[in-house]
């Protein structure tokens, strides 16, 4: 598994910020209000790229005798971005430093994945990609409404799929994709330890919280 990243250069300044796989769009905006008035101009910078939206995948396996316990697949995935919070002298600093998170498998949806069933492909696809399992895309079913992250600076959206695998103990191998997630590490937990794990700071992300916590409202009502 990776242990570190080293930057070995920052490209920033050479590069346009409107030709990299994210585009940093600066634009001047004026909001028109209900009753006909308009704001005065102001800027704002998004962030945006080809693909805006992604999946989710809450892939769930029943344990005998835990029928409202399930296992859940988790990976711990790298995220080169985190190593940026090392330059920052932060209002509020990490009580970890760790490069790697604990998330669900996810993907951005393709321009080809159009409508409810290219959402579907999209978390067939990435759950084949990313854990080796493949799975009919019948078996795959929306978990609730798609969802905006971080809608201040992306309008990047997540649709949260679920699908349940009827024996998480098959081998297989994860295809991957490049250096960032290769070695990524799959795991299966029962879904009252990623909740714990995700009170405890073990998960830190946010779109897997949610999507857990949406199969124990299904699996748990009133819970």
């Amino acid at each position: 598994m990776p242990v570190d990243i080293e930057i070995v250069e920052d490209l920033s300044a050479q590069t346009p910020s409107d030709k990299g796989y994210l585009k940093v769009r600066r634009l001047k905006l004026r909001t028109r209000n209900a009753d006909g008035t308009l704001s005065e101009v102001y800027r704002y910078d998004a962030v945006d790229r080809a693909a805006l939206d992604a999946v989710v995948v809450v892939m769930w396996s029943e344990r005998p005798g835990a029928p409202r316990d399930p296992l859940v697949c988790v990976r711990q995935q790298l995220r080169p971005p985190l190593v940026l919070r090392r330059e920052r002298e932060l209002v509020v600093p990490d009580a970890r430093t760790g490069l790697e998170l604990w998330e669900l498998p996810a993907g951005l949806i393709e321009a080809d994945e159009r409508g409810e069933e290219g959402v579907l492909e999209c978390a067939r696809r990435e759950t084949e990609e990313e854990t080796g399992f493949s799975l009919p895309r019948a078996d795959f079913a929306r978990l609730g409404v798609a969802v905006y992250l971080s809608p201040g600076m992306c309008a990047e959206k997540i649709h949260v799929v679920k699908v349940r695998v009827p024996d998480p103990t098959i081998a297989v191998e994860a295809k991957g994709d490049g250096v960032v997630e290769a070695g990524s590490t799959v795991a299966w937990w029962p879904l009252s330890e990623c909740l714990a794990r995700a009170e405890d700071g073990t998960i830190e992300d946010a779109k897997t919280e949610l999507a857990l916590r949406r199969l124990r409202a299904e699996l748990q009502p009133g819970a």
